[in-house]
């Protein structure tokens, strides 16, 4: 199993991270023996995104299983609730949300704490763990590709774009299978305005959100650049906060130009640009309405050189959560 995670981990990590700066974690077992992983209930972003992931079928997606019942620390009758969270009416904006029935309780030992969400144990590594002589340009496209298809065929079942908002080498996780497995959704969120956090709030890791990510904007395009800098930090075998533009051309070299053009894709600091990174089946691209105002065509939503400059410094804005 996966250990030594950094920022947010979602539940289908996978080893003994689960008490990482003082927050519960935990693996645990189902009554029926079942090895599972959970994620406190409140940390989510967006809850939709766990029901999506109890109902989708993707080997480069988690599977969400269900619910803990109330936790040693909730107060009330959580069965009595009727899994108000993940069932109200708030939430069910999009086609697919409709008609569907709460996700299930589960009795896990121990109890976690607090209502958390149930994952399926998946056994793997994370990509940073990789060695470097098991690394090959093949390879890491085909876990790019990997990566992209579970978000594309997440959107699509949304019916809406959907964000993870938080791709880093850690949160990939190499299956025994071979294919690659994208964790950690707490932070993710369709891209639909609905979300229960606001837009204003979002964690992020230093080195790999994209530039737009500090202009406020979410958008599916981020990913692209996340993904593109998990895979040349790990072909570099140091951290995205460390790469410079001279490594990252070195290492692009390396790799086959097909692909190489790809990652370069996906550095654009303009968001369309990088899809053309993107295969026929890849994520569904923004509309003309999502585009970042940086692109936009209304220059009244330009920055200028006598705009205010920012107040804050990235370490002192108080609308980003950095991940540890």
């Amino acid at each position: 199993m996966v250990g030594g995670n950094e920022g947010n981990m979602d539940g289908t990590a996978y080893s003994d991270e689960w008490s990482i700066d003082g927050k519960e974690r935990g693996v645990t077992v189902l009554d029926d023996g079942r090895r599972v992983a959970v994620k406190p209930e409140h940390e989510w972003a967006d809850p939709r995104i766990a029901r999506l992931l109890h109902d989708v079928r993707s080997p480069y997606l988690p599977r969400c299983l269900g619910l803990t019942s109330r936790g040693k620390g909730d107060s009330g009758n959580r069965r009595g609730e009727g899994n108000a969270t993940f069932s109200g009416e708030e939430y069910l904006d999009t086609r697919y949300f409709e008609g569907r029935e709460p996700l299930p309780f589960l009795e896990c030992s121990p109890s976690p704490a607090v209502s958390s969400i149930v994952f399926e144990w998946v056994d793997g590594r994370a990509m940073r763990e990789v060695e470097k002589s098991e690394l090959s340009s093949t390879c890491l496209e085909k876990w790019f590709d990997d990566i992209l298809d579970g978000l594309a065929w997440l959107s699509q079942c949304a019916g809406n774009p959907i964000a993870h908002l938080d791709i880093s080498p850690d949160n990939i996780v190499i299956a025994e299978s071979g294919d690659a497995l994208l964790i950690d959704f707490s932070g993710a969120r369709v891209l639909d305005g609905r979300a229960r956090a606001p837009e204003t709030s979002r964690v992020y890791k230093e080195g790999y959100a994209a530039p737009e990510i500090f202009l406020g904007d979410l958008l599916p395009e981020s990913d692209l650049y996340a993904l593109a800098k998990s895979i040349l930090s790990v072909w570099c075998e140091e951290s995205a906060t460390t790469l410079t533009h001279s490594s990252i051309r070195g290492a692009l070299r390396k790799l086959a130009p097909s692909f190489s053009e790809r990652l370069r894709c996906c550095l654009s600091d303009d968001p369309v640009n990088r899809r053309d990174a993107l295969r026929d089946c890849s994520l569904k691209p923004i509309t003309e309405q999502r585009q970042l105002s940086c692109t936009n065509s209304e220059t009244d939503q330009l920055p200028t050189g006598e705009d205010d400059p920012c107040p804050y410094s990235l370490a002192t804005c108080p609308f980003l959560e950095v991940a540890d």
